[in-house]
């Protein structure tokens, strides 16, 4: 992977992340075959930050709640470049008494839980 993502023919767009606040910045939800993954794109062009990856099991298991898990992110990402200060991806958190993690992946934040 180069630091953009780039879609290749077998990859899809399965969904998309508007930001509340500021619905311009919208942020697609790509299946990436050769990764067997899921991954965000569009937050490196909208906010300068690294794109998450989201394991196929964690889509499987609950595809609603990765979403809104990605939603939280990016709103949190806007609102702190709005502000005019740094972000940067909590790497433990908890929701709906799940912990979670991200960590650095190559050109990805990683997401998982524990």
């Amino acid at each position: 992977m180069t630091d953009s993502i780039e879609t290749k023919k077998d990859d899809q767009v399965i969904g998309t992340i508007a930001n509340k606040r500021n619905p311009h910045e919208v942020v697609e939800i790509i299946y990436l075959r050769n990764e067997n993954a899921f991954c965000t794109s569009g937050i490196r062009s909208l906010l300068n930050m690294k794109e998450i990856l989201i394991p196929v099991y964690m889509v499987a298991n609950d595809f609603q709640l990765v979403g809104a898990i990605i939603s939280a992110i990016l709103e949190r990402i806007s609102v702190a470049k709005e502000a005019g200060i740094s972000f940067e991806y909590a790497h433990r958190f908890e929701v709906v008494d799940r912990v979670y993690t991200l960590s650095e992946s190559g050109d990805f934040m990683k997401l998982e839980w524990e």
